[in-house]
Formats: structure tokens, C-alpha cells, sequence
């Protein structure tokens, strides 16, 4: 059980943080008034004497006050504070190289990192800690994303989101007090990314079945994390148990990544459709909306697509060890990053992930493991179809939650050009392995397809 150390004395974590049998060098502290356990929790850690406090110019306020002032109140009075804050650009922070070099350079010599802030602070705070090999404590702000209890970052490489090893928390505190005082678009982009636990864990078992990802499949951790996103559909979104329900599962999720040590178990296609929407935005220096608000909109149309392949274009029936890498592999990732990066900067990154994914390919069909998942397809298509809830499941919980389920609800709306562009591009980005992997390397990831799987989820009350 993951447990947190509090003056030396040992206090279970809730029930939901829970994965039977799993270790993590990691202690969570979850409940009101968290914030104030800051400097005993500090000398159970320590003895630290330079303490970077990294945060971001975005203010953070809560029912008790500002939220940096309340950390600032709550340190002990020993160590040397250096306060680092990064500046929001106008389309917000992006950890690209530029910026992380230059926090790592501005944090030399520090012997802790302090993070305070919503999810890109807290994987900036990760990634400077493992650079500097020192402990990392993080004072969670929002209930917005999956990835404050795990130990990766997601990181700008070239122009490309990258997800990165860096280095699990000392300890995460969870405020629920501070929790309640975020904005609510971050709440509602919280349940977008929670709700993904619908229909990636299916990408990640295909993967992991056919060999395609060298990890091996957990189901105690995805199990875990689907038993605590179904609470969302009961409990109320306006209550106490409400917000604390839906940090449980988000950093449950966390875990259960930190444990598999990889994203893929809660990031499938969903995600990349929100990374692609991001890349985008960013190549040509326009906003885009909250990871996870778009991830809620992605899972509607995750879902879809996995209803369709599996009832309607009888994916059991093809026959990948008979199909290779596609010809003009190359020319298709560059022609189709450069409708947003004339430069070719953003295709040259992601050609060298894809086609490392289609030599991976090429090598499990050469040695019959495809054609062994394909010949015992009815097995593998029971366990596909436990880890994918219908479109009309995801839509629900996100109405009930007030997130939006349609890409025009998002902000800014995108339109369906784009929206088409991104789907078509699923393939084309990065070397993970996802169902529409298999459409594609199969010759059937076509218009036609894209057609039918947004007619589906408008059905549902998502798609475009």
C-alpha cells in the first residue's frame, strides 16, 4: 500500500491509492489543510539548506488565501528559499529545450525542488530534480491531469511532445482545500484525462500482446484504475467526495503509470490526438485547450473507433504478418507535417519515431508473433472488449461533469479540417503502438474509416 510519513508516524493512504502488490518510493498526502504539514514533512526529508520554489506567474488562490503565500507561510525557517518563477508565454508554458535549460541553470546548487502548480510546473519540477539528482516535493494545484504521481515528464523535443523519464516525488500533497479554489476548466479537464482509463488501456493490451511494446501488461494496475474512474459516474461533482474522488483516480492513474513505467497504460489514441492538437498550435504559435480537456473529447471518439473495428470491420479477420511497412512511409510523415510546419522540423522528429515503430513492425511479423495474437483472435477480442466502454459511457460522465465532449466545445473550437488532419495523422507521429497502428499498417486506415468513426461519436454526442 502506498503510505505517507508524516513525523515519523506511518498513515495509510486512501483506499482508492491502492495497487495491490506494487512499490513506489513515493509518499502521497491527501486531505484538507495538506498544505500546512509542509515543514514537517520538509525535515522528515531533509536536512535541506537551498531550496528552489518553482512555480509559474499564473496566479493561485484558494478559500485560504494565495495559495504561494500559503506555502511560504508553511516552510520551516532553516533552509535558503530561491524562489524560481517561470513566465507564461501568450500561449502558455511549453517545456521545451529552451526553457528547461534555463531553469536547470537558474536552480544550480540546490539540494530540493519545491514544485507548486498544475501539471506542466510539477513535470518541470520532476525533470529539474532528476537533472540535479535531488529530491522533488510537489504541492498539487488542480485536479487537472494524470501526471503528478508518476515518474515521467512530458517534454517539447524538437518541436515534438515527448514523454521523458524523470524522477518520482518525494512526496505529492494534495490539498483539497487548494483542490476546490482551482479554476473549473481544470477540474473538468481532470475528468477528460481520468476517463481516458476507457479506452487506452485496450491500445496498450494489443500492444503489449502482439509484442509491439516490450512492457509487460499489468492488469492489477489498470484494474485498479478503472474500479476508481467508475465513481466518477455516482458521486457528486459539486461535493467534497466529488473532488476527492476525482483526484483519487487521477493519481491512482499516476501510479499505475509510475509502476508500468510507461505512459501506455493510460495513453492511447485519446492522447495522441490531444499531443497532435498541441503540436499543431504550437508549430504555427496559436492557443489550444487543456490536455485533458481535449483528452475528454479524444476518449469519445477512442471509443468509437475501437466500436467499429471490432464490429464492424472485422479486425479479428486481417492478416498483419502478411502486410508490411507501407510504401511512401516516409513522404506520408513529411507531407503531413508540413501542413503546419513548413519548416520540416516537426516531420524530420517524427519520422525517426515512426519509423522505428515500422521496423518494430516488420520484425514481429517476420517472426510470426503477429500471426500468433491473429490466430487466437477470439481470446484476445474478450479481453479488448473488458477494457473499452461504449461512446455513450465516456459522453455521459463528461456531461455530468460539465467537460466538453465535442471538439467545437472546446476552446479555441477546432474546426473539422483540423480535425480530420489529426485523425489521418495518428499513425504519423510517434513510435507507440495504438490501434490505429494496426489500421494503417493493414491498409485500412482510410477516409472512409475516419468518416464512419466520427459519424459514430457524433451519435454518441461527441465527435465534431
Amino acid at each position: 500500500m502506498f503510505r505517507s510519513t508524516i513525523a515519523g508516524d506511518e498513515v495509510p493512504s486512501r483506499h482508492a491509492l491502492d495497487i495491490p502488490g506494487a512499490q513506489v518510493p513515493m509518499h502521497v498526502l491527501a486531505r484538507p489543510g495538506a498544505v500546512h504539514d509542509l515543514a514537517t514533512i520538509l525535515d522528515s526529508a531533509g536536512p535541506f539548506t537551498r531550496v528552489a520554489l518553482l512555480t509559474d506567474d499564473v496566479a493561485k488562490t484558494f478559500a485560504g488565501g494565495d495559495v504561494l503565500d500559503c506555502v511560504r507561510r508553511a516552510l520551516p525557517a532553516g533552509p535558503n528559499i530561491r524562489e524560481l518563477v517561470v513566465q507564461t508565454g501568450d500561449h502558455g508554458l511549453t517545456l521545451d529545450e529552451t526553457v528547461v535549460e534555463s531553469v536547470v541553470a537558474r536552480a544550480a546548487g540546490v539540494d530540493l525542488v519545491l514544485g507548486v502548480g498544475s501539471g506542466t510546473i510539477c513535470d518541470l519540477a520532476k525533470q529539474l530534480g532528476a537533472t540535479l539528482d535531488v529530491p522533488v516535493i510537489l504541492v498539487q494545484t488542480a485536479a487537472s491531469v494524470n501526471g503528478y504521481s508518476d515518474s515521467l515528464s512530458v517534454l517539447v523535443r524538437s518541436g515534438a511532445k515527448r514523454t521523458i523519464p524523470s524522477t518520482w516525488p518525494h512526496t505529492l500533497i494534495i490539498d483539497h482545500d487548494i483542490l476546490a479554489g482551482a479554476p473549473h476548466r481544470q477540474t473538468r479537464a481532470g475528468v477528460g484525462d481520468a476517463i481516458a482509463a476507457w479506452c487506452a488501456p485496450a491500445d496498450w493490451y494489443l500492444a503489449c500482446a502482439t509484442g509491439l511494446d516490450s512492457a509487460a501488461y499489468r492488469s492489477d494496475a489498470v484494474d485498479a484504475v478503472l474500479s476508481a474512474a467508475a465513481r466518477l459516474e455516482a458521486v457528486d461533482p459539486e461535493s467534497p467526495s466529488g473532488l476527492a474522488a476525482l483526484a483519487e483516480t487521477l493519481t491512482l492513474g499516476g501510479l499505475a503509470i509510475g509502476v508500468t513505467g510507461t505512459t501506455a497504460t493510460l495513453s492511447g489514441t485519446e492522447h495522441l490526438v490531444s499531443h497532435l492538437l498541441d503540436m499543431a498550435a504550437m508549430a504555427r504559435g496559436t492557443d489550444h485547450d487543456l490536455h485533458g480537456a481535449q483528452v475528454g473529447v479524444a476518449s469519445v471518439l477512442s471509443a468509437a473507433l475501437w466500436e467499429v473495428s471490432l464490429d464492424e470491420l472485422d479486425l479479428g479477420a486481417v492478416s498483419p504478418d502478411l502486410c508490411g511497412t507501407p510504401p511512401g512511409l516516409e513522404q506520408a510523415v513529411l507531407s503531413s507535417w508540413s501542413v503546419v510546419d513548413e519548416s520540416g522540423r516537426v516531420g524530420q522528429e517524427c519520422l525517426t519515431a515512426v519509423l522505428r515503430k515500422a521496423a518494430s513492425w516488420d520484425q514481429h511479423r517476420s517472426s510470426g508473433a503477429l500471426r500468433r495474437v491473429w490466430s487466437d483472435w477470439a481470446r484476445y477480442e474478450t479481453a479488448l472488449r473488458s477494457l473499452v466502454r461504449t461512446p455513450e459511457e465516456v459522453v455521459a460522465v463528461l456531461r455530468r461533469w460539465g467537460a466538453p465532449t465535442r471538439f467545437r466545445d472546446l476552446t479555441p473550437p477546432v474546426d473539422e479540417d483540423r480535425v480530420r488532419w489529426v485523425l489521418r495523422t495518428l499513425p504519423l507521429m510517434r513510435d507507440r503502438f495504438t490501434l490505429t497502428d494496426v489500421l494503417y499498417f493493414t491498409g485500412r486506415w482510410d477516409d472512409a474509416v475516419i468518416d464512419r468513426v466520427l459519424e459514430r461519436a457524433a451519435a454518441a454526442g461527441g465527435g465534431l
